[in-house]
């Protein structure tokens, strides 16, 4: 396959860069994911570079299987093995690589995600008596926390900079959280970014290897890294490796996560050599709609100026109607949807956007009144299924028998007898005695207060979990 094949002016002038630092500005629809798949394809076809020298780092799962997917079809070369994926997962398989580097967790570290996570804050808050404290929320610490990790604030760090009572605490409640995640051996999606660049600041040697090794880096939505991802990679890139970022001002929608505009805008502040290249042919939409999301972008300040155009000609007018409330806006919604489907358009045609899951109701009351058939996409996600956390603790646990929290999850999944209070008992005396709980776990004998039923139930559990 011609890799350079049916690519525009703009988009080949950004595939065959030179070497050195690009800045790919790609307006909405002007198939940059294509651009960015193509020059990694270029460099190993055309330039004659390693795979497993290139890096490229995406935000979404989704996104970086896609990559992958377009990459293998472009080069007909398997892609499981090259540096291609979330900044997260490519971090946690650095991390990973470098087991002896990190000192108190070991290359079996698990990663807990954001259920498992407060579920640790509980317990953190708990044992600093702040449990009924409407002021400690676990998600408004937790995300005070992860906004400290995404400046690469550590809990000592964090603490100097407290300026009221409320970070104070929270500063206490962060160094027990990272005390509890270290003592299970696990990192939360935080720590996999902060403890990369940590890592490499830390190990001179590792950073030049990592350099040596990654002569490429390739980064998607540049606009929506923050101040830690941007660190990572000026790490690698250095001040003069070759580096290509694809990203947008106009559609950077992470503030909230710690998204850093100014990095994306500052890019040739720090690369004054850089290439800059605008991608403004949008293939996704007809001109009506572009020429009224130009018009209203443009009073956005600290922005990149750029005009999208569409060779798909001007399609019909937008309509906007403003409803009295949202009960007749649900209503207008289903009603317009009826009389395209008399007009002829199939239901597979249409679509509703709301921005929140509870806007959905008053839709699916107007669908039913309409007895029309619908399709609601969200609601629970696979990994968030109960059998599936409790399946993934199970695993977790036989992979690195120092995760507490995974076997707080199954001690009792599925039901084998053991009460919350033997339970409790047990770990108790695991703590009070310095030990992990699955060392105790062997000998339930040993603990204060356990019923004869409660020791044999503990028994059969240990046999379980190593037969």
């Amino acid at each position: 396959m011609d890799i350079l094949s049916d690519l525009n002016e703009q988009q080949y002038q950004a595939v065959t860069a030179p070497p050195g630092q690009t800045l790919v500005i790609a307006g909405a629809g002007s198939g940059k994911t294509r651009v960015l798949v193509s020059r990694v394809a270029w460099l190993i076809g055309e330039r004659q570079v390693p795979p497993l020298q290139i890096f490229a780092a995406t935000f979404t799962n989704k996104a970086a299987r896609e990559m992958k997917e377009r990459l293998a079809a472009l080069t007909g070369l398997p892609t499981r093995y090259m540096w291609i994926g979330t900044f997260h997962a490519l971090c946690a398989r650095l991390l990973r690589r470098e087991g002896p580097y990190l000192e108190p967790l070991n290359a079996n570290f698990n990663i807990y995600d954001d259920g498992e996570s407060r579920a640790l804050m509980k317990k953190c808050l708990a044992e600093l008596g702040l449990s009924d404290d409407k002021q400690f929320n676990p998600y408004a610490v937790l995300n005070a926390i992860s906004e400290a990790k995404n400046k690469l604030l550590g809990p000592h760090e964090f603490a100097e900079a407290a300026a009221d009572a409320w970070q104070e605490t929270v500063a206490r409640l962060y160094r027990a959280y990272q005390k509890r995640l270290q003592a299970n051996n696990a990192c939360d999606f935080d720590d996999l970014l902060m403890q990369t660049v940590l890592l490499l600041r830390r190990e001179p040697q590792l950073l030049t290897q990592y350099r040596a090794r990654f002569q490429h880096i390739l980064v998607d939505e540049y606009q929506d890294t923050n101040h830690c991802q941007y660190q990572l990679v000026r790490l690698l890139a250095g001040d003069d490796g070759n580096l290509f970022v694809v990203g947008d001002p106009d559609q950077s929608i992470y503030r909230w996560r710690g998204a850093d505009i100014s990095n994306i805008m500052d890019f040739a502040r720090d690369y004054p050599h850089c290439l800059e290249v605008q991608l403004t042919e949008n293939y996704r939409s007809r001109q009506n709609i572009l020429d009224a999301a130009n018009a209203l972008i443009a009073h956005n300040e600290n922005r990149k100026p750029k005009q999208l155009f569409s060779a798909r000609g001007a399609g019909p007018q937008i309509r906007l109607h403003q409803a009295e409330d949202d009960r007749k806006e649900a209503y207008f919604i289903i009603d317009t949807i009826v009389r395209l489907r008399e007009d002829g358009f199939q239901l597979s045609d249409c679509a509703v956007l709301y921005r929140t899951n509870g806007q959905s109701r008053l839709l699916e009351e107007q669908c039913r009144r309409f007895n029309l058939p619908y399709r609601v996409y969200g609601g629970i996600k696979f990994y968030e299924r109960k059998e599936v956390k409790d399946t993934l603790a199970y695993l977790r646990f036989l992979a690195n028998p120092r995760d507490l929290e995974a076997l707080n999850r199954i001690y009792n999944e599925p039901k084998r007898g053991i009460g919350k209070a033997s339970w409790d008992k047990l770990v108790a005396q695991a703590a009070t005695e310095g030990l992990n709980v699955a060392e105790l776990l062997d000998v339930p004998e040993r603990v204060a207060g356990l019923s004869a039923a409660a020791t044999k139930n503990f028994s059969i559990f240990s046999a379980q979990l190593k037969g």
